[in-house]
């Protein structure tokens, strides 16, 4: 999309926003008017998103057709495995499995690769296993120790026979500290900034898959302690799931460790791959 093109987007979906006139958090007219920016600085965190995902999609579905002629075991698979790696820097860890679901090759960044482990119990493995289609799993735990989400193919043998797959592990959390930190101009370091706005991303579920408040990182919006008192917050995290854009109002913390509680205003959008939504939000406080 054109930045003209990404302009006009932006306008017509904030006059959509404002012309609703009633959000979750109450009426538009009792806060300030609506931020212009915002909308703007969603879609563009929204573009850079979308097409690293599609960047990182196109890069292991590339692996899987180099897999069908290498195979999936020996040097020829492990030569594609560290190739795919090292051209694609947001991904920290790739495997090649079988038709059964187990590691035949493990490639990673500073860590023990789990050949020979049974993952057909991983949901994204058992998806792949069940209906060869590619897809895009959900956050989980990696015996490594931190969380990740992994793209998963299938290989096709040159006799078009399935023979298993291979699957990717990104961290959500680092591709987009890499792309939202320079939009919001904060430290990565410190989660500080010196803009008005913040962003934190959310999957369906409830997980919080990103926020500037790392200790955020990980909880489930409808479950965890920390948001149960803001029942503003929970009903516009309802409409978040439910909506794959909008806008609204919400009061909450400043961050965890800071207790102020206070009205922050919203705008939120989709990015996905493979029938997967992550919904990402900016925010600012304007009360």
């Amino acid at each position: 999309m054109s930045h003209l093109g990404a302009a006009a987007l932006a306008a017509l979906i904030f006059c959509a926003f404002a012309a609703a006139g009633e959000d979750a958090g109450g009426a538009i007219s009792s806060f300030e008017e609506p931020s212009i920016e915002m909308p703007f600085l969603l879609l563009q965190i929204q573009a850079d998103l979308q097409g690293s995902l599609e960047d990182l999609d196109m890069a292991v579905a590339k692996a899987s057709g180099d897999l069908s002629a290498s195979g999936l075991e020996g040097d020829g698979a492990r030569e594609v495995l560290r190739g795919l790696l090292a051209e694609n820097s947001d991904l920290v860890e790739a495997v090649t499995f079988s038709e059964e679901g187990k590691i035949l090759v493990a490639e990673c960044e500073g860590c023990e690769g789990g050949e020979g482990e049974d993952i057909s119990g991983q949901e994204h493995i058992a998806q792949i296993l069940r209906t060869k289609n590619p897809t895009f799993s959900g956050q989980f735990l990696l015996v490594e120790g931190y969380h990740g989400t992994a793209i998963a193919y299938p290989v096709i043998s040159p006799e078009g026979k399935f023979i298993g797959g291979i699957s990717a592990i990104l961290k959500p959390e680092e591709l987009m500290d890499a792309l939202v930190a320079p939009k919001l101009r904060f430290d990565t370091s410190t989660r500080s900034n010196i803009t008005d706005y913040s962003f934190w991303s959310m999957h369906l579920d409830g997980l919080i898959a990103y926020d500037r408040d790392e200790s955020q990182i990980g909880k489930l919006l409808f479950e965890d302690p920390l948001y149960q008192p803001f029942s503003s917050l929970l009903d516009l995290g309802e409409r978040i799931v439910a909506e794959r854009a909008g806008h609204g109002y919400y009061t909450f913390q400043v961050t965890e460790e800071d207790e102020r509680v206070v009205t922050k205003e919203s705008y939120w959008t989709t990015v996905g791959l493979h029938g997967r939504e992550w919904r990402i939000i900016v925010t600012r406080i304007v009360d």
